[in-house]
């Protein structure tokens, strides 16, 4: 007799990281945790997802490594703090992928590539959890998150200005947050 495996199907919300969840720093990179600086309503907004039931996922491009201005160590340091903080804030953050290429090395992972996205899918999945693309959501700030999330099959939510391809438009994290969840 042969058992099934049960698969878990559940619903994620994918986040850019600068400009969504930290402040962008003026014409240079994040390099260390002295100039993370969380958004306002950034960590609230991770707690409503959370307490929604969803899985949260953070997708990052973080050229400043190919650049050679920042290490992965380095950025691994400040990603480990942000996590932290989040978690003593009440949210969670269930994964996180960096893309630490330029844009002219034509990786398949760097937004608006669909890789990251694609990788979550199977790293997710061969831990017996489905994520249901059709009822998730991305989460960023710029026109190639927008492009990358619809690539994914994912909804989509622009912090700041509208796009296109957008489906709907946010202030902030915690706006988008309180759009998906209520």
């Amino acid at each position: 007799m042969h058992r099934r495996c049960k698969v878990k199907r559940v619903n994620a919300v994918f986040l850019d990281r600068d400009g969504v969840i930290n402040k962008k720093l003026r014409k240079d990179y994040v390099k260390d945790w002295s100039e993370f600086k969380f958004l306002p309503g950034a960590r609230k907004g991770v707690q409503l997802l959370k307490d929604s039931g969803f899985i949260t996922v953070v997708v990052t491009n973080q050229r400043c490594i190919a650049k050679g201005v920042a290490t992965l160590d380095k950025l691994t340091e400040i990603h480990t703090r942000m996590i932290s903080e989040i978690v003593r804030s009440g949210g969670s953050i269930d994964a996180l992928y960096l893309c630490p290429h330029d844009i002219d090395e034509g990786c398949g992972c760097r937004k608006p590539a669909p890789g990251m996205f694609t990788k979550a899918f199977r790293d997710f999945a061969s831990r017996g959890i489905k994520i249901d693309a059709e009822g998730s959501y991305f989460i960023g700030d710029e026109d190639k998150d927008m492009l990358a999330g619809k690539a994914a099959g994912l909804r989509t939510i622009k912090i700041g200005e509208g796009h296109p391809m957008a489906d709907r438009q946010a202030r902030s994290l915690l706006q988008a947050a309180r759009l998906i969840c209520t």
